[in-house]
């Protein structure tokens, strides 16, 4: 049975459980800061829940430090982190840790409710320090990386704002007379075509060459832009 550390009276019974509970905080503490190092977080506050076997209080205190380990290796789960704690004295021991960290890191969130096909302005957000060890859907924490892209799906009021939720603006409308640019041996030539379907930056649609009629797939490029997957003749 698991029971939080935080809550464990302390007694002379304790000193391996003590050895173990600041082992197991200490490489916490550098996983998450490592974590967030990778992703650039700003300023963030941790709390560590930690939960060792209530078994651990019968172990005799290690003569040195305890060895640690993760059993995942480099990859971390900020939900839930599992840490193997082993004492290598004769008649040592070996008992596994589960530390779940509340990570409060300021967040994009909606001001208020934001409706599927909403463009995304200043006014929409804000920031709020948020627990992100359970958020599954990823974050944002500068504002200006979403200004401008729209809305997937409905967001609630004070929902944490992640990429997967938005997209990026229509840049090529169905109808739409477009400038189609073909690359080919460093040369490039355009002309005007006609979107055959709506389109964002990235995605690819069907272009109808005005000169030619034939249709041809295009990458959307920009505003009333494609550039053409194949150069004509190829």
């Amino acid at each position: 049975m698991l029971t939080p550390s935080l809550l464990a009276a302390p007694s002379s019974a304790d000193t391996a459980r003590k050895q173990i509970h600041a082992s197991v905080v200490a490489s916490a503490t550098a996983a998450v800061k490592q974590e967030g190092k990778s992703r650039n977080w700003p300023e963030y506050q941790v709390k560590m829940n930690v939960f060792i076997p209530a078994e651990a209080t019968q172990y005799a205190a290690c003569s040195h430090p305890p060895t640690i380990s993760m059993p995942g290796g480099d990859r971390i789960d900020l939900n839930r982190m599992r840490f193997d704690v082993r004492c290598d004295d004769s008649g040592g021991w070996n008992v596994a840790v589960t530390v779940k960290p509340d990570i409060y890191l300021p967040v994009v969130i909606a001001k208020t409710s934001l409706p599927r096909g909403h463009v995304i302005t200043p006014s929409d957000v804000k920031i709020k320090k948020h627990n992100i060890s359970n958020n599954r859907g990823g974050f944002v924490t500068n504002p200006d990386e979403i200004m401008g892209l729209t809305v997937k799906r409905n967001l609630r009021e004070l929902q944490p704002i992640s990429l997967t939720q938005l997209e990026g603006p229509v840049l090529v409308e169905r109808g739409q007379s477009v400038v189609m640019i073909a690359s080919h041996n460093g040369i490039e030539a355009r002309t005007m075509g006609v979107a055959m379907k709506k389109g964002r930056k990235g995605e690819v649609i069907k272009v109808k060459n005005s000169s030619s009629g034939r249709e041809v797939s295009a990458i959307v490029d920009g505003i009333g832009v494609v550039r053409m997957v194949f150069a004509p003749g190829d």
